[in-house]
């Protein structure tokens, strides 16, 4: 069994795809393909987008460019795996002992190799701190993990175990789909051959008949029908490559998640699985692709006659395909329009009221990344942005003068508004204060949001002068434009719709939301002040999702409004009789869920498709 083993990691885990040669130092994307670190570092430099990412040599996934530098992707443990095996393997060749490896001190070698801490290099990394989710030694257990929940790793790595074959398996049906399409697309090629045969035979008879009025006529319907397959050839090889490059996507996370659950250590477990799980959760809720309409292409002969040679010959009617979105230059997914849930489930909340704390709070802005969840809580004795994790746990919290909203950029950088100082104060995601942007410049800074090119967007809505919104660079914090909002009494929040990047604006006075075009005019507006549909009453935050949905904290009415992107409603996500009480500020999670906050303090995530 070990030499099995061992053959496997030799034909599959030990050679480069780049430079063809056995791995030196060898670094997994996202993706889950592996690379030697000298190979990925050539490719990423040269294939970085202005976007600062870079796309996996196999599969074509973009990879986001770690800021930190490719030296924090993460090392195949894999790879390490097999050279321990070739290794031992090579002793028990070249030994005079003639017998069989001991498979039992393999398996078991494997299990026990530990990864070492970094900052005490000869202690092993035998504990996990569930409040960091980390792994640390014994020394940073009681060192810097004081009172943190900890347990062993092999105890952890249990449940971690567990959760990773979960997500594997219920992405085993997701990939037999998309096989099963692949397959019957190349199946229909043969029939498609048929086809394009009998209908020109068809038209050749026919112009036998007529051949010396109809050549240029004869020819030129040849030449649609060929026209016409030719091109649904190239669609359907197009659609083909894209399942298969989902398949190997799912085949890749699949052999890694199986890898890891089969021979990783419980290091490597602990590594890997958020990571990991991830990827997968986001595999199986993959939509699978809409395929074209098939070609419909037919041949009506005409009546012979010395009149109107179109009658004669007839006509080839080509049934266009549209092809799947992206093909041309950068294949995508073509998804089924998505589907609201019957009711919208509140999957996880929390309060960001301290239990200690008697103060109130009244919350006005909300962020999200992928590790944390930004609060500004605007109550006069409080003033602060609260930092917590997604689980609830209180982190830090920052002050200012009078803050309004916040927003959060990839690059780790908070935006708050501060009204008191009259401009926006940039920190780190530890609470670094970096800079200021709109100084001078904002006179009542309300709602910011990010722009689908990262700049920054904030909403100026003073007292007696026209509102204005300012969008500032978001690194150099130089002005690039202002567009006055004559249209709106009292504006507060805004979003950016990232489908078409159309401006999202809450207007509080004039109980509506207004959609403008990224140049500033007005689309259309929904809302009127009341509590019936299609009414407002006091319209507070506002989102979009990655589908072009508009999101509105209809705070009067106790209820989220959910808008198509063209401004029709679909429905009321949650509402009064939910639990609902004073939405304020709205967000769409890492995960594409809704994170509402509520004015006195209540944090609620909602699964809604």
């Amino acid at each position: 069994m070990a030499e099995a083993l061992v053959a496997a990691f030799t034909d599959n885990l030990l050679t480069c795809s780049i430079c063809l040669g056995e791995y030196e130092d060898p670094r997994v994307l996202p993706c889950h393909h592996t690379f030697c670190y000298g190979c990925i570092s050539n490719h990423a430099t040269g294939a970085v987008t202005r976007g600062k990412t870079f796309p996996c040599p196999l599969c074509r996934k973009t990879t986001k460019f770690p800021k930190e530098g490719l030296m924090k992707l993460k090392k195949d443990f894999r790879v390490q795996k097999a050279k321990e095996l070739l290794s031992q393997q090579h002793e028990v060749s070249r030994s005079s002992i003639m017998k069989e490896p001991d498979e039992h001190g393999v398996a078991h070698g494997i299990q026990e190799m530990m990864i070492k801490c970094e900052k005490h290099p000869t202690n092993e990394l035998k504990y996990y701190c569930e409040d960091d989710d980390s792994t640390v030694c014994g020394d940073c257990a009681i060192a810097e993990h004081y009172r943190h929940g900890i347990v062993t790793v092999e105890k952890a790595a249990i449940s971690k175990r567990k959760k990773i074959k979960t997500a594997l398996e219920k992405t085993l049906s997701k990939q037999d789909t998309f096989k099963a399409a692949a397959i019957k697309i190349t199946a229909s090629e043969l029939q498609d051959f048929h086809i394009r045969e009998a209908s020109i035979n068809n038209i050749k008879k026919q112009a036998q008949h007529i051949r010396r009025l109809v050549d240029q006529k004869e020819q030129t319907l040849i030449s649609e029908v060929n026209s016409a397959y030719d091109i649904r050839k190239k669609q359907k090889k197009a659609n083909k490559d894209i399942l298969e490059n989902h398949c190997a996507s799912l085949q890749s996370a699949y052999n890694f998640a199986q890898e890891l659950i089969t021979n990783g250590s419980d290091s490597d477990i602990m590594i890997q699985t958020k990571a990991l799980t991830e990827r997968l959760t986001a595999i199986e809720k993959m939509p699978f692709p809409t395929l074209d309409t098939p070609v419909q292409v037919s041949y009506c002969p005409g009546n012979i006659s010395t009149v109107g040679l179109e009658a004669m010959l007839g006509q080839v009617a080509v049934q266009l395909e549209l092809p799947l979105a992206g093909l041309e230059t950068n294949p995508k997914t073509v998804t089924q329009p998505p589907v609201f849930l019957e009711k919208a489930e509140c999957v996880h909340s929390f309060s960001a009221k301290q239990k200690d704390d008697t103060r109130n709070m009244s919350i006005t802005g909300l962020a999200v990344d992928e590790q944390h969840v930004f609060i500004v809580d605007r109550m006069k004795r409080n003033n602060r942005t609260v930092v917590f994790t997604h689980e609830g746990q209180f982190k830090f919290d920052i002050k200012l003068q009078s803050p309004f909203d916040v927003a959060v950029s990839q690059a780790g950088h908070l935006y708050v508004t501060s009204q008191g100082d009259k401009c926006v104060k940039v920190y780190s995601t530890r609470g670094q204060q970096l800079t200021t942007m709109g100084l001078g410049q904002l006179e009542l800074p309300h709602g910011i949001t990010l722009g689908t090119k990262g700049q920054v967007i904030i909403c100026d809505n003073p007292l007696i002068e026209t509102k204005s919104l300012f969008t500032f660079h978001a690194d150099s914090g130089l002005l690039l434009n202002t567009i006055p909002l004559t249209m709106c009494a009292d504006s507060q929040y805004i979003a950016v719709n990232k489908v078409n990047d159309n401006i999202v604006i809450s207007d509080l006075d004039n109980n509506c939301v207004h959609v403008l075009t990224p140049s500033g005019d007005q689309l259309y507006q929904y809302g009127t002040q009341g509590s019936g549909d299609g009414q407002l009453w006091c319209p507070y935050g506002v989102c979009t999702d990655s589908h072009g949905h508009i999101f509105i904290a209809d705070w009067g009415n106790h209820r989220i409004v959910a808008l198509s992107p063209q401004g029709q409603f679909i429905r009321y996500l949650a509402t009064k009789d939910d639990g609902l009480k004073y939405p304020a500020a709205l967000a769409i999670n890492p995960a594409g869920q809704l994170v509402v906050a509520e004015e006195k303090g209540m944090v609620k995530t909602f699964q809604y498709l």
